[in-house]
């Protein structure tokens, strides 16, 4: 665990819902453990038998932490019942020694070969128990490597991903591409909690075939998605194919310029709302009309066209970048955005440029 509360460690907890739930007093991974699932889904705002997953990891990470607690408690008791066995042999030699120097029956060397042979003896028993040691953690070691594998194996197939004749590779591709077929969720959405389960292909796979479906109890997994360098630009995509203004904050967070994301991928972040269409996303929208990123920019400007609404001051951000923007591909972004945008501001503002320096900002401007 790490030095905070541990709720982040918990698959399918992001930065969002661990802080739903600290402003619910449920502030720690034992906290969450002793939570009722129903009680956890209504603090975090997710769905009731996601809370039911979160719940059961943390139950399982308590368990492993107090296991661990106790193991130590008895490794402790161990040592000090040896400590007091040592002493208590040590007591006995020194009242047979006098006893022996009172009745004169055993000289000094032979109680000094009793001695030696003794200490062999615990030296051998030492080196044994070392070695024993040494060879069980190796052993268990691939005890869990091998216990993990068949774990996953084993939660795919009561997930009925190898309910059919294995025509792909890997296997479990002919089961994804049923449940794709049928339009079925769930068991995708499952797979992709499954810790440890991290082959890439096959969780690409899974979230296309998510947002092809379309269906919305998706949409919190594919936000924990948005984690995965692997799949953040597909699960982007399929996030805006659902649709869904859940996904909203979670996509906004990537368009932070204290997080430094890449241009490409704060450009897809911004896209993806665009294609949601949350009107409550176009003040943060607005801000990002500043990027740096030329590119970033100007999607920024085709997101707020598609949302439409004038705003938060849209239709003067927009103009003043359609003003001062010496990137075309922006100022015909900005001009578009007015156009679709259409309140009778941004066609005031559209008249002045139908006789732009630029055909195409010219065309957008005038409507053709």
């Amino acid at each position: 665990m790490s030095d905070n509360d541990g709720l982040e460690e918990i698959n399918g907890i992001g930065s969002t819902y661990a802080e739903r739930l600290r402003d619910a007093g449920i502030g720690s991974v034992t906290e969450l453990a002793e939570t009722d699932a129903a009680e956890a889904a209504e603090a975090a705002d997710a769905p009731e038998k996601t809370a039911e997953d979160w719940v059961e990891q943390a139950k399982e990470l308590a368990g492993e932490t107090a296991e661990g607690e106790e193991k130590e408690a008895a490794e402790e008791d161990a040592a000090e019942t040896g400590e007091d066995a040592q002493e208590e042999p040590g007591e006995d030699e020194g009242e047979k020694v006098e006893e022996d120097a009172e009745d004169g029956t055993e000289d000094d060397e032979t109680a000094e070969e009793v001695d030696e042979g003794e200490g062999e003896g615990d030296e051998d028993d030492g080196e044994a128990e070392g070695e024993e040691t040494e060879e069980e953690p190796t052993d268990e070691a691939e005890d869990d490597e091998e216990e993990e594998e068949k774990t996953t194996k084993q939660k795919l197939a009561e997930l009925g991903f190898f309910d059919n004749d294995f025509t792909e590779f890997p296997p479990e591709l002919s089961g994804l591409k049923r449940f794709k077929a049928n339009k079925n969720a769930e068991p995708i959405i499952e797979a992709l909690r499954i810790q440890g389960y991290d082959t890439v292909f096959m969780r690409l796979e899974m979230v296309e075939a998510l947002g092809r479906i379309g269906d919305e109890t998706a949409v919190d997994v594919l936000v924990e998605e948005l984690r995965n360098n692997d799949t953040k630009m597909e699960a982007m995509e399929a996030l805006g194919r659902i649709g869904s203004e859940k996904a909203t904050d979670a996509l906004l967070d990537s368009l932070d310029p204290e997080k430094r994301v890449q241009p490409h991928v704060r450009a897809k972040a911004a896209e993806t709302v665009g294609e949601i269409g949350d009107e409550a996303a176009v003040g943060a929208l607005v801000e990002n009309l500043e990027d740096e990123s030329a590119r970033v920019r100007s999607t920024v400007a085709d997101a707020l066209g598609k949302i439409g609404v004038a705003e938060e001051g849209a239709v003067e951000a927009l103009t003043e970048l359609l003003e001062e923007e010496t990137e075309e591909t922006v100022r015909l972004s900005a001009a578009k955005a007015l156009r679709e945008i259409g309140t009778d501001e941004a066609e005031r503002v559209l008249k002045e440029y139908e006789n732009d320096r630029n055909e195409l900002v010219a065309n957008a401007a005038s409507g053709i």
